[in-house]
């Protein structure tokens, strides 16, 4: 695992003293969560995953807040966490921190369900991904294998209670709300004065991992680009952080960099299915933009295209070639070509 990025802090226009705490929330993937001093109520932002040392990490960063900045601060003063969004890097530690802080649980009311009810959520989560691979053209033993990478295990996570929903363009307290579906259905943004605390929304390197709409209401590449509009319009932010990779020192630069390699890929989609002697699923698809990948790089090629090929199909580009026979099957594989 590479060397995590030291404790840093960072202070808003507002005065709110933000630290960054690095853990190792994946095999193979660094997090960040961030703790809100200088405030009523001490808050962390996310938690990370709850595997292996990563919980251990973020006590250790809290423990060192106090002893390199001297803030007259302990791990027991934090009375609210809030979740940028419910998947398992970012919300896996809350049972864990909640019952060794005592803290209040915010998340948007569209990932509530998930933190309250996990096992619920894994269960109609693994049976629309495993509708989404059969319609993808996935054939067997590799949806298995796929579907096992997906990470929604029943017992994985320990459901929490929720008390407080937050509320889109909502001031609470030291944050303003912003909700940007697309990642997650109820994924949002912190605005801290001029910083933006922007979960998986926006990274500094990365392309946020998109999601089929078939697979998670709210998700999808339309709900993601409608985000990132909306963001500009709240800006502009001196800052922006993630919940992984670097910082962001020019927001608008970065946000300009993602639409134009989100519209690449849609056009090297459709010079694909343009080009193809026959219609295609979207496995095909996935093996003709990435290459044949296995495990879970195989689950995050399926869905970056199963979601750009439900974007270009809502906006009429693409459409399903073999439509006449979709009701002779109970969940038939969907070919595509240009519409």
């Amino acid at each position: 695992m590479p060397t995590l990025p030291a404790l840093k802090q960072f202070v808003s226009s507002t005065g709110v003293r933000i630290y960054r705490i690095s853990c190792d929330v994946l095999p193979l993937l660094s997090g960040r969560v961030y703790l809100l001093l200088g405030i009523e109520t001490p808050t962390l932002i996310d938690t990370g995953s709850g595997s292996g040392i990563c919980t251990s990490q973020i006590f250790q960063g809290l423990e060192e807040v106090r002893a390199r900045f001297g803030e007259a601060f302990s791990w027991g003063d934090i009375g609210r966490v809030v979740l940028t969004h419910a998947h398992i890097d970012h919300f896996g530690g809350l049972p864990e921190i909640v019952r060794r802080t005592g803290a209040e649980v915010a998340v948007h009311a569209l990932d509530r369900r998930a933190v309250e009810a996990y096992d619920e959520r894994a269960a109609r989560s693994n049976f629309a991904f495993d509708r989404f691979l059969r319609q993808a053209g996935v054939p067997g033993d590799r949806r298995r294998e796929i579907l096992a990478e997906f990470g929604y295990v029943k017992g994985r996570i320990e459901s929490v209670a929720v008390d407080r929903e937050l509320i889109d363009g909502e001031d609470a307290g030291p944050f303003r709300v912003i909700h940007t579906p697309g990642h997650s259905p109820g994924h949002v943004c912190l605005a801290v004065g001029d910083i933006l605390l922007a979960g998986d929304h926006i990274l500094a390197r990365t392309v946020s991992q998109l999601w089929p709409e078939s697979v998670a209401a709210y998700t999808g590449l339309g709900h993601y680009l409608d985000s990132l509009k909306r963001i500009q319009r709240c800006g502009p932010f001196r800052l922006a952080m993630g919940g992984h990779e670097p910082v962001i020192h020019d927001l608008a630069h970065r946000l300009e960099e993602i639409r134009a390699a989100h519209q690449r890929r849609l056009e090297r989609l459709l010079e694909i299915l343009s080009g193809a002697p026959e219609p295609l699923c979207v496995d095909q698809l996935s093996e003709r933009m990435y290459s044949r990948q296995r495990g879970y790089p195989a689950l995050l090629a399926l869905t970056d295209v199963g979601a750009r090929v439900e974007y270009l199909e809502q906006l009429g580009r693409i459409g399903i070639a073999d439509i006449e026979h979709l009701a002779e099957q109970a969940c038939p594989v969907f070919r595509y070509c240009p519409a």
